[in-house]
């Protein structure tokens, strides 16, 4: 999942969203980590180049 976020920008944006309107806590927890370590991982990509 987090590679997809990686590739797919918007649609890791999306489902963070619709998570949080509509996700319990696991829910909202799980997809924030993985946006989040998608994040850190494109930034230290960047970071690399």
């Amino acid at each position: 999942m987090i590679n997809d976020f990686i590739e797919d920008p918007e649609y890791a944006d999306e489902l963070l969203n619709a998570v949080l309107s509509d996700g319990d806590d696991y829910e909202i927890q799980r997809v924030q980590y993985w946006y989040d370590e998608a994040r850190t991982r494109m930034y230290g990509m960047v970071a690399q180049a």
